[in-house]
Parts: structure tokens; sequence; C-alpha cells
């Protein structure tokens, strides 16, 4: 390895922030893929995303960067380092250099070092500035043995802010303290150099008056107008909103509040109205060389949001209140100070309400973790290959009930059933991808890492089983006494899927695609399949298909003690290759474990070609009450018997069963 270059500091740029890392406290190099060669120390100029390897992206080895068209990816640490998440820290400057934010997307809460600055928890945001960087580096803990510095250089610029831009506060208010000083209506001691403390006090106390209150609250508006009266020593004040659809504007606050006696309220200048709205420019009341004093002086600024002019507020005053007529600059200056503080909180309700909107959406697909971390980072939803698990869940009886109840009726059941079952699935951390019909699809493992998901798609079908005979007791007054009590069928699989948004132009969805979700849906279907065609037998026997089926690999993927029994193995439509199937018993007995070991000794049996001995050791289930109705012990049994009685049905594929129905 030939020697790391440190990071050349370009003199054009004034301030920024430089990333480190640290293995076991030596400084490790590294691989700058724009600039082409090893650094110590990485300039930090777009966002930038740290996380472990992913080995199914192709990402290369530790200490790379790669560089996507909106952000870059650095990887810290090799694919082996499992407490360390594929993406770990989102970080993102600034432009002008001011300073850092350091967002954590991975499993696991960051402690930072000096101690003093304390944690950073999972899906927490922290913003650093690079000054205090400059003088006192912070050192971020990923792993155990991992860590990140995060180093400031040289001095921030001045971003240069349009004049009406809603973040160009913090100059209005310098602008607006400077023309007090100028034109004497300063309080305190004018320094040379500007304003007095005193100015920017008063002004800032207004700003800050505006824009601690939310703007859904009813008292915004009505601030703004108490306060710049009482900046600008203004008689009045108004806040109109305009209706676009009537082209209408309506009073929605006044200051002082007018008097509820009054038939009366303000009257405004519908010219001074036209122009702001036809300008997108403030306009007061001009003062014209040689004319009289007008009987009342006017401000009235436009509120723009997203291009559009949303209101306006109009400040007034009486001539025995106007003072001079030099004054005019940093009256109309007080009104766009808070204009800009409405602006500020206006656009923060916006996106406060369309992040709601978006909450919701997210909400009912996605677990409320996962949920956030995809409002912060949709990036989780790139197409990737993953390895998950896929539920597929029937409603048993559906057909049948869904006649007898009617379209109206059949909605209602339905979105009672299916509204269970999904709560089912978001509370162990699953994602719901779609309902077709009576069906609900779910999944594991995406987009977020979860090393144990077979374990809690298993448990959620356990879970919604466990919830039918409280569903069945719901629905008994309207469903028909002989179609109760109705079931669920459920298919698990377990394999590597390419997980992302699928569709087309005009419609797409979010979810994993290829045989992993084929043979979900097939085990799914296979349920039926073992139990007899008849509903009872020559003694009156009942038998009931199994719940939940898995597959081998979800079966070898689940860590806890879940009672499983091996059913067998079978070829189902469209997948070439034969599945081993194991049923997940929600209602295990203490006559499980009998079942299961005579079950799986007849199975033996049965796969050896000693079908008499494989139909004496079912007798012995067939013996036992509880066991009576088992729909696969009685299937295997019919299977044994015909070909113990013709022997020639034996095929070559013995003993895997070839399903002909999906």
């Amino acid at each position: 390895m030939h020697n790391p270059h440190p990071r050349p500091h370009d003199p054009q740029d004034l301030a920024g922030v430089s990333l480190s890392i640290f293995v076991d406290g030596q400084q490790q190099p590294i691989f700058d893929d724009q600039l082409g060669r090893e650094v110590f120390e990485l300039s930090l100029k777009q966002r930038i995303i740290l996380g472990r390897q992913d080995v199914a992206k192709g990402d290369p080895g530790p200490f790379r960067t790669i560089t996507f068209t909106d952000h870059r990816k650095l990887i810290i640490t090799s694919f082996q380092q499992r407490e360390v998440s594929r993406r770990s820290l989102d970080i993102s400057p600034d432009a002008a250099g001011n300073y850092l934010r350091v967002g954590n997307i991975g499993n696991h809460e960051v402690p930072m070092s000096p101690s003093s600055e304390g944690r950073i928890a999972h899906q927490q945001v922290r913003t650093f500035v690079t000054n205090e960087l400059v003088q006192n580096p912070v050192r971020l803990q990923i792993g155990d043995n991992l860590a990140i510095q995060l180093s400031g250089y040289g001095s921030p610029v001045e971003q240069h802010v349009p004049e009406h831009s809603p973040t160009n506060i913090s100059q209005s208010v310098a602008d607006v303290a400077m023309m007090m000083r100028q034109s004497r209506m300063a309080d305190g001691y004018a320094t040379p150099s500007g304003p007095s403390s005193a100015d920017v006090e008063r002004i800032l106390g207004a700003v800050s008056d505006v824009l601690e209150k939310a703007a859904s609250s009813p008292d915004f508006f009505s601030s703004a107008a108490e306060n710049v009266c009482k900046l600008g020593n203004f008689d009045s004040c108004s806040y109109l909103g305009l209706d676009q659809l009537a082209n209408q504007w309506q009073c929605e606050a006044t200051w002082p509040a007018t008097d509820s006696g009054e038939i009366e309220g303000p009257v405004f200048d519908s010219q001074a109205l036209e122009y702001i709205w036809s300008n997108r420019e403030t306009w007061s009341t001009p003062v014209l060389e040689g004319e009289e004093r007008p009987q009342e002086r006017v401000v009235v600024t436009p509120v723009v949001s997203h291009e559009s002019v949303v209101g306006a507020l109009y400040a007034s005053k009486r001539p025995g209140l106007l003072g001079d007529d030099t004054m005019a600059d940093c009256e109309v200056k007080f009104v766009e100070v808070i204009r800009d503080c409405l602006t500020v909180g206006l656009e923060r309700l916006k996106k406060e309400q369309e992040a709601a909107k978006q909450q919701v959406c997210l909400a009912q697909f996605f677990p409320p973790g996962i949920a956030d971390r995809i409002l912060y980072d949709e990036t989780l939803l790139e197409t990737r290959e993953e390895n998950i698990t896929v539920l597929f869940c029937d409603i048993r009886g559906f057909s049948t009930i869904s006649s007898e109840l009617g379209s109206v009726r059949t909605l209602q059941w339905l979105r009672e059933v299916l509204g269970e079952l999904s709560e089912s699935v978001i509370r162990h951390d699953g994602v719901l991808l779609e309902y077709v019909g009576d069906e609900l699809v779910a999944m594991w493992g995406a987009p977020d890492d979860q090393p144990e998901h077979p374990n809690l798609a298993c448990q959620a079908a356990i879970d919604m089983i466990g919830k039918l005979d409280h569903l069945n007791q719901l629905w008994s007054d309207r469903i028909p006494d002989n179609l109760l009590p109705f079931g669920l069928t459920i298919g698990i699989n377990t394999g590597d899927c390419v997980v992302g948004k699928k569709g087309t132009d005009y419609k797409y969805m979010w979810g994993p695609l290829g045989p992993t979700v084929n043979i979900a849906s097939r085990i799914q279907g296979a349920t039926k399949q073992f139990c007899p065609k008849q509903e009872r037998d020559d003694a009156g026997t009942l038998y009931y298909p199994p719940e939940i089926l898995i597959t081998e690999s979800t079966r070898l993927g689940v860590t806890t003690n879940m009672p499983t029994r091996y059913l067998g193995t079978i070829k189902v439509v469209n997948i070439p290759e034969p599945i081993r199937v194991h049923e997940l018993s929600a209602r295990a007995s203490g006559t499980w474990n009998q079942l299961r070991q005579n079950y799986e000794a007849a199975y033996r049996q049965f796969e050896e070609r000693n079908f008499l001995e494989a139909l004496n050791t079912l007798d012995v289930i067939s013996k036992v009450e509880e066991c009576q109705s088992d729909g696969p012990a009685k299937c295997l049994r019919d299977r044994a018997l015909m070909l113990l009685q013709n022997p020639k049905l034996i095929g070559k594929e013995h003993p895997v069963w070839m399903l002909d129905q999906k």
C-alpha cells in the first residue's frame, strides 16, 4: 500500500469538515474515489452515508467511497461486523460550511467523545457547528473498535440570501436595527459600527414572539399583527388571507381586536392589495413633495408561499403618530420582518402537514420505527437484493361466507378481519405489502435489517391464528352457524429476493419480486392439500388442514423453540425444485409431541415404501381423541393405503407429492 496523501485544503474552501476513521485507536487511510487516491482525512462537501459493506450490492472493501448522483457512501467496515448497520450514519454539510447535520439511521445509539457531548440515539439528528469542530473535534463510536472523527477547518462564509427569502430574518433584523440607529429611533445607545444591543433585542423579542407560536394556533396571526404595532408604533395591523378560489381577501386577525359592539371593521385599500398581489412586493403610502400629509399612512406587504401570494400584512397609523417622513423605510422594514416570520411559520406548517400525511401513509404498511426512518431517508426503498421472509395469509371459507353475507357485509367483515391480521404483522415488525381479495401479503427482512426475520414472521402467524376465536365470536350473529368457524391458511418462506419499487410509470408499488415470493404463495395454497377432500369420513370425523405451513429454509432460520413437524416434500405448480414443508402449530396441546413423533415416524416408513408399517403407526394417532381430526395424518394414510393397494402408482420421484393445483 502506498503512503496516503493528506487531504489538501483548497484555498477557496473557507470552511468545512473533514472525516477520519480509527480502528483500535489507529487512523486508517480512506480511498477517495473522486480523487482516485488515498487520504487520511476525507473532506465532506456533500451528503455521505456511512455503513457496513453490502456484498449483495457489490460494495467494495472497507474505507472506500462510492459516489452516487445525489450522495456518497463510505464503507467503514466489512460485512462480517454485524453490529454495524449497512446504513449507520447520514451526514449532510450545508453549502456554506457553517454546520454539519449527523443523523443516526442505524440500529444502535452512537456514543460521542468527549463524553460531555452525550450520544446520538437511534433516528436522532445532531447538528455540529464548523467553528466549534475546528477547536474541538468530535469522535463517534460506531462499533466496538471502530470510530470516526469529525474535525472542522477554515472560517464560515456568509451566504447571500435573496431579499424576500423566508430564511432572511436575521438579515432583516440587522437591516431594521441599522435603520433605527440612522433615524434616531433607537432605544439604547448606538455604537459607531452599528445598532445598539437594545435595538436588536427589541426586534428579536418581537420575532421570537411570533416564531415560537405554531402556525396552526389560533393566535398566530393576531400575535404577528400585535408585534407589528408594538414594533413600529402603528395604530392597527391586520392579517388578510387570500381565498384563491373566490379571489377575495378575508380579514383573519386584527390588532387591536375590533370591539364586538362595532358594526364595521377595518377598511382596506383595494388598490394597495391589488398592487401587492400583482407585483409581489411591499406597498406603502407615497409621500409626494408639496402634498399635504395623508389622512392615514399604510404599509401592505405580501405573504408568499410556493411562489403564490397567500396573504398580506396590512398596517396603518394616523398622522398624529406618524413621525417624520424619513421614518418611512424603517416602518416598512418593521412590517417585512414580521412578514418573514409569518412566511417561515406557514412553510413550517405545510411541511408538517405533508410529513404527517406521508407518515400516516407509511404507517399503514411499515412498522412505526421503519416508517420514521423512511421519512428521513427515502434511499431505504432503493432496489436491492435481500434475504427476507414472506407470508401469505388467506381466509378459509371466504367464498361460501361472502355469498351468504352479500357485498356490503362482506366488505365490513373483510375490513375487520384483515385489520386484525394486519395489526399482527405490524406488531411483530413486519411490512404490509398488499391485500388481494381475502388474501394478505407481508414480509420481514427489508427495508430494515432484521436478522431474526423468520422468527418474527412465525410469531406474527401464530398471533393471527390466536385471533380467530375472537373474530368468529364477533361475527357469530351475522354469519350462519353452519358456516362457522371460518379459519386461516398461512404459507411462509425465507430466501434471497430482489426488493424495491416495481410496476410502471403509471402505477408502482414497493415490495419483493422473485421465486421466494412465489414459493410462499404456493405453500399457502398447499395447506388445503394436506386434508381429505370430503368434509367427514364414515365415522363422521371432520378433518382440518394445517393452518400454517413453513418451508425448510424458514424452519432452519427459526432460532426460538416453536412447535413444528415435518410434513413431507411436495412439488408445486411452476416451481421446478421439490420443497420440504413443515407445519407450525399455533394451538399445540399436551398431545402435540406425541402427534409429531408418530407422524414423522410414519412418514419415514412411507418414504422407505413400508406402507403397511406406516398405516399401523398412523393408527396410533387416530386412537388419540385430540388427534383424530388431524388432516395431514388422514391425508398420509390415504396415500399409503392407495400405494399399498396399487404399487404401480409409485412414481420414480417418490415420496415427493406432486401437487397440480395452486
